[in-house]
Parts: C-alpha cells; sequence; structure tokens
C-alpha cells in the first residue's frame, strides 16, 4: 500500500475531530485576520474624519475578536491532540497486532531493537510530526486564504504583487526539506541499530558483567550514539535552515510591499485607482506579515515533519509484510497418528538441512529426538508446529496434510515447556492461567501442586498474587516450574519438552519426573534431549545429524548397535 493511502486509512475514521478542527481553526484565524482591517480603519477615523467614537467601537471589537480567537486557537488544539492520538493508538494497535500476525520467520529475520524502536520511538515521532504539521497546517492554509481575501479587499494593486513574489517562499521550503529527507533517514536507521545494541545489553547484562565485557558494550554504544550524534547533527543542520531562508524571502517581499505602499500613499490623490492611505497601508503590511507567518510556521516544523515521515514509512513498511500463510481449513483433535513422509526443509534455499525424512508416532509414545548442535532437533519441532512449513514432502495428522490444517486448530493439540522459560509482568496466578484463560483459581493451584511449584509460591509475598516479571521475583527454577505448571493446567494431546527441568535441582527433578509420567498418560510427548540419561526409557530414539535420521530403535537397541548413540551417550559418562 502507498505511504498516502495508508495514511489516509488512518485519517478517514477522524472525521468527526477533522470537522471541529477545521472549524475552530476558521474561527480563530477570522477572528484573528479581521483585527488588522478593522484597526485600520481605526486609525483612518482618527488621522482623517477625527472620530473618537469609531475608533473606540472598533478597538472594542478587536479586544473581543481577540479573545473569541483564544478561546478557539485553545479548542483547535485540543481536537489536533484528540485526533492525533486516536490515529497513534490505532498505529500502535495496528503494529502489535502485526508483530502477532507475521510469520515467525519474519520476527526472526527482524532486529528486536528494530521492532521496539519501530513500535514506541517510531509511532511516538509519528504522534509529535502529527501534531505539529497539523497545527501549523490547518491554520497556514485558512490563514492564507484569508489574508490573500482581505488583502485583495485592501489593496488589490500590492495584493497581486505578494500573490506573485510568495511562491519563493514556497520553492526556497521544498529545496531545503528535499535536501534534508535522506538525512532523516539515515538517522532512523541509527536510532534503530542504537536500540538494538541497548536491547541486547540489557537482556545479557549478568553475562556481560561476568565476562568483564562493560567496557567493550560501552565502547560499542558510544560508537553507534557517536555516529548518530554525527548523522543527527548534519540532519538537524540542513533542516535548520527551511525557517531562516524563507523568513530571508518573507522579509525582503515585506520592505518591498512597504516602500511601493508608500510610494502610492504619494501619488494617490493624483491617481485614486492606487487607493492607499495611511490606514490601508497599517493594514496591508501587518497581512503581509500575516501572509509570511503561515509559511515559516510550516518551515518550522520541517525536522519533525521529516522525522516523522522517515518513521511513518518505516511503520507502513513493516504493516505491508506479508501475513504469515494459513490456507489450511480442516480441523484436527485427538491426534492418533503424525506421520512424516519424504519431508524436506531449509531455511534457505541453498541450505539444505532435513532431506527425505520418514517417521511414524503413535498416540502414547514417548519420542526422543537426539543429536548434535546444529542436527536439526528444534528445526523439526519448528516444522512439526507449522511454525515453518516443509519445503518438500509433508507432515501429515490422522492422515491429513498439515498445510491443510488451521494452524490454530493444529497448535491446540500442542503444549511446550523449553529451556528458555517465559513469564511476563502480572501475578503468579495469570501467569499458569496463561495456557487456559478459563480455568478457576483451584485449576491454577492443582496444576501448581502437580508441578511442585505451590511450595515455594506460599513463600512469596502475596502467593498467588504475587507480582512477577521476566526478570523479577523468581529465580531460574522457579520460572521454569511456572511454565511446567501452565502444561499441567492445558493437559495437552502432545508434550513439547526440551530439557524441561535443566534449571531445577535433583529431587524436584524427580518429582516433576513423576507428575510428567502421571500426565503423560495415554498422550504423545517429544523430547529434546541433551542429557541421555533422562531418555533411556523412551519407546523410540531418533538420532539426527545433519538433517537426516541416522539411527532409530530404543535406548538398548541402540547400545547395542554400538553406533553414534552409543558414541554420544558414552561421552557423557567419561
Amino acid at each position: 500500500m502507498e505511504i498516502k493511502q495508508r495514511f489516509l486509512t488512518y485519517i478517514k475514521p477522524q472525521r468527526k475531530h477533522l470537522l471541529f478542527l477545521f472549524l475552530f481553526a476558521f474561527i480563530y484565524v477570522l477572528a484573528q485576520l479581521s483585527q488588522p482591517f478593522l484597526l485600520g480603519q481605526a486609525l483612518n477615523s482618527a488621522l482623517y474624519q477625527n472620530d473618537t467614537t469609531i475608533f473606540f467601537v472598533l478597538v472594542a471589537v478587536c479586544l473581543a475578536l481577540s479573545l473569541i480567537g483564544a478561546i478557539s486557537d485553545f479548542l483547535f488544539e485540543y481536537s489536533v491532540g484528540c485526533m492525533t492520538q486516536a490515529i497513534i493508538y490505532n498505529m500502535r494497535n495496528d503494529v502489535y497486532r502485526k508483530i502477532n500476525s507475521v510469520s515467525i520467520e519474519t520476527i526472526f529475520k527482524e532486529s528486536h531493537g528494530n521492532l521496539v524502536q519501530m513500535e514506541i520511538g517510531d509511532i511516538e515521532h509519528v504522534a509529535n510530526g502529527l501534531f505539529a504539521v497539523f497545527k501549523s497546517l490547518v491554520e497556514g492554509v485558512l490563514a492564507i486564504v484569508v489574508t490573500i481575501i482581505m488583502m485583495f479587499v485592501v489593496n488589490w494593486i500590492l495584493a497581486i504583487g505578494v500573490v506573485i513574489l510568495s511562491p519563493l517562499s514556497i520553492l526556497m521550503s521544498r529545496f531545503v526539506a528535499s535536501f534534508s529527507h535522506k538525512y532523516f533517514k539515515r538517522q532512523a536507521k541509527l536510532q534503530s541499530d542504537l536500540t538494538s545494541i541497548s536491547l541486547e545489553g540489557i537482556d545479557n547484562i549478568d553475562l556481560v558483567q561476568a565476562m568483564n565485557f562493560e567496557k567493550g558494550t560501552l565502547t560499542q554504544f558510544k560508537a553507534q550514539d557517536e555516529e548518530l550524534r554525527k548523522q543527527g547533527k548534519i540532519a538537524q543542520f540542513s533542516a535548520s535552515w527551511t525557517n531562516p531562508c524563507t523568513r530571508l524571502v518573507n522579509n525582503t517581499i515585506y520592505a518591498i510591499i512597504g516602500v511601493c505602499g508608500i510610494i502610492m500613499i504619494s501619488f494617490s490623490s493624483q491617481y485614486p485607482i492606487l487607493n492607499m492611505n495611511i490606514g490601508f497601508l497599517s493594514s496591508f503590511l501587518t497581512y503581509t506579515t500575516q501572509f509570511s507567518k503561515p509559511f515559516n510556521d510550516i518551515s518550522s516544523v520541517a525536522s519533525e515533519y521529516e522525522t516523522a515521515l522517515s518513521s511513518f514509512k518505516r511503520i507502513a513498511s513493516f504493516l505491508d509484510k506479508e501475513n504469515d500463510v494459513d490456507l489450511g481449513h480442516s480441523q484436527v483433535r485427538d491426534i492418533q497418528e503424525i506421520t512424516f513422509e519424504n519431508m524436506d526443509f531449509s531455511y534457505e534455499p541453498n541450505q539444505h538441512l532435513i532431506e527425505n525424512f520418514n517417521e511414524v508416532i503413535k498416540k502414547g509414545q514417548k519420542v526422543a529426538i537426539v543429536g548434535p548442535t546444529g542436527a536439526g532437533k528444534s528445526t523439526l519441532i519448528n516444522v512439526l508446529m507449522r511454525f515453518y512449513d516443509p519445503t518438500g514432502g509433508c507432515i501429515r495428522y490422522n492422515g491429513i496434510k498439515g498445510v491443510d490444517i488451521d494452524k490454530a486448530s493444529l497448535r491446540a493439540n500442542f503444549g511446550m515447556v523449553l529451556q528458555e522459560t517465559w513469564i511476563f509482568s502480572g501475578t503468579v496466578m495469570e501467569n499458569v492461567r496463561y495456557a487456559k484463560p478459563t480455568a478457576t483459581d483451584e485449576e491454577v493451584m492443582e496444576a501448581c501442586r502437580k508441578a511442585h511449584a505451590d511450595t515455594f509460591i506460599h513463600t512469596l509475598p502475596d502467593g498467588y498474587q504475587t507480582k512477577v516479571s521476566a526478570n523479577h521475583g523468581l529465580s531460574d527454577g522457579e520460572r521454569q516450574m511456572l511454565t511446567i505448571a501452565r502444561v499441567m493446567l492445558l493437559e495437552p494431546d502432545i508434550v513439547i519438552l526440551d530439557e524441561a527441568t535443566s534449571n531445577v535441582d535433583t529431587r524436584t527433578e524427580k518429582l516433576i519426573g513423576d507428575a510428567f509420567d502421571h500426565l503423560l498418560e495415554g498422550k504423545t510427548s517429544i523430547v529434546i534431549a541433551h542429557r541421555l540419561s533422562t531418555i533411556k526409557n523412551a519407546d523410540i530414539i531418533l538420532v539426527l545429524k545433519d538433517g537426516h535420521i541416522i539411527e532409530h530403535g530404543n535406548h538398548l537397541e541402540l547400545m547395542n548397535a554400538k553406533g553414534f548413540y552409543h558414541s554420544m551417550y558414552s561421552s557423557q559418562f567419561k
């Protein structure tokens, strides 16, 4: 979608705000720009007619118009603020919705710092730019139109001169803006890169300090920050030329009009068509200043406009990304059999990862996947869950091709416990209930008891209502026990475990293992094993190497074969 079309999709729902915005802006502009004409008439009445009554009446009217203008200006700015916040609200929701709509592959390829910068920093830049530009643009355009009308009312000859000369200011502004745009685009990219560096440093602060790498990461941050400072300085410098250049042009026009007006006063008695006196000249010079002011105001927000435009383009580019493809319409429940048929998969076309993979997993079986780093263990799970689809062959669930099954329907059969625990900011109760929002408090507590998390939860300040987050309130082991409790609460048909007890002590690991044995009765489990001693009782052990199943069988069969599995298992006990 083009930038203009994308922007219009956010503007159209704000028609009500736009109506009030233009109404209040028009009242404000009319109130402000009628005053120079009235004051000119007051000046003429005092100089030429010696009528103080008309003079004071006109001055009083101007004071009343000033009050009306001030109130209208307040209501105008309030309307602009309301409209801006409504647009940003929708935009922010669209970005977050898009993050949850694109494929996992798209998210993996995007820098997380870039996503954070876009969702927070870029949207704030758009908000600031919208407010500044709308305020200057709407008032400015109305002021220009009304000022031109009033200038022609006062003196049409000078008005034509102003209209002819004024485009010079517009051309100057556009030239500087086009020159500075490329620098603001670079600035936005550098801001995103700096956010990425900062986010990585914060997320891994314990590792940074453990390796005494504080100076190294600070050096990296400062180098990027220095580059941003230089680029920001260039961008601001280029944009700062707009206002002085337009003011120079406008002030020159003002001087020319002033000289011409004085000459016209001198010859008005001889040539009545000139129709110029001191009051008219005073009014016209004020209108000349007022006419240039909107151009100055618009040019003064050039930097906000360029920053907002660059940010909006980044947001629009992300929103235009393809959503995760899900052409499946079939529903699947109670999966009895998973069949891999000549399945191929690779992340890149020229990188062959899994080739000609064939296997059948029956309901109730415990399947262990083992192999060295990079063998394809996690990749196999990603394809199984349809985070990625096979590049060749297929996976069948109860005989139905995976690509024909609705992703939400398929994933509802799975529960996962990974090494990387995910705890969000909220209460313990909310974190466990995340897997099953309709669960009662008693069901959540029962799941925690099964996961043996209930004991440590009662030691927390507020028990199940204790506020926790990914980095606060819980140890690594406690966080992992809560993720296990989620699966206990969900009771899925298929459970995927990736060293689910790697962060708990040996005694708790034994207790949780017993709880899992109870949970998995009659259910299918797929275990990515790193400690081979934990999968000795698996029904099927798949040994992967370079994306291929090189060995297949149970523990005793593979040990007796004296092959790759035997070598791996033996090496862990040397």
